[in-house]
């Protein structure tokens, strides 16, 4: 017998990109218009400074977009909660400074 399913862990439990899981709009939050915008580029745009840009993203997080973290964030990944707390606070850390 053959099972066309994939093992968990693998990536296939992951949406593919623009979609979120519930996890992810959760952890998304008010950021939702944000979500197929770089990491990088999402903290830039919300007043953040380049320090920010480089301590958000590990380097398994790098190149990818608000809404890929925020569904990581949701199973747990510790980097990509993280980098999703950096996100959303860019402008308050970006104006003390």
């Amino acid at each position: 017998m053959v099972h066309n399913t994939c093992p968990p862990g693998d990536g296939a439990d992951v949406p593919k990109e623009g979609k979120l899981t519930g996890g992810g709009q959760r952890k998304i939050g008010n950021l939702a218009d944000l979500k197929d915008v770089d990491a990088a580029q999402a903290i830039l745009d919300r007043g953040g400074n380049a320090g920010s840009v480089r301590k958000a993203p590990g380097d398994n997080l790098r190149g990818k977009t608000v809404g890929e973290i925020a569904n990581l964030a949701a199973q747990g990944d510790a980097a990509a909660e993280t980098a999703m707390k950096i996100i959303k606070q860019a402008k308050k850390k970006g104006d003390k400074y």
